[in-house]
């Protein structure tokens, strides 16, 4: 059964680029472009893995990650940020990563498969 990711980044080519190496790797991938759109996501369906930038239009990566908190405890997921010390707060719960950008696919992908 292929594994689902939900991807929330603001910048098109970074969400573009990243998703075709996600579904490369065989993953089943939804994109959304802000954080309100990852809400809407998280409230429909379940994720293996959520990965989100921590500054998103809208509604920011925080929010999400306390959406996903609320109904789905156990899925892990990955910040991506170029400000790693805004997530600070973000590294000390469970089953989570930060990842800075530029993202290095190799990189995300063995932290995606010791998470999932």
């Amino acid at each position: 059964m292929q594994r689902r990711i939900l991807f929330a980044e603001d910048e098109p080519i970074s969400r573009k680029l990243i998703s075709m190496f996600l579904r490369r790797e065989g993953f089943e991938v939804d994109e959304a472009k802000d954080g309100a759109e990852a809400l809407d996501f998280l409230n429909k369906f379940h994720f293996d893995l959520v990965i989100s930038d921590l500054h998103l239009p809208r509604v920011d990566g925080i929010a999400v990650i306390t959406r996903l908190r609320s109904v789905s405890p156990d899925t892990p997921f990955i910040v991506l940020t170029s400000y790693p010390d805004d997530a600070l707060d973000v590294s000390k719960m469970p089953k989570s990563l930060i990842i800075g950008k530029p993202v290095i696919f190799d990189n995300l992908m063995s932290h995606i498969q010791r998470l999932v």
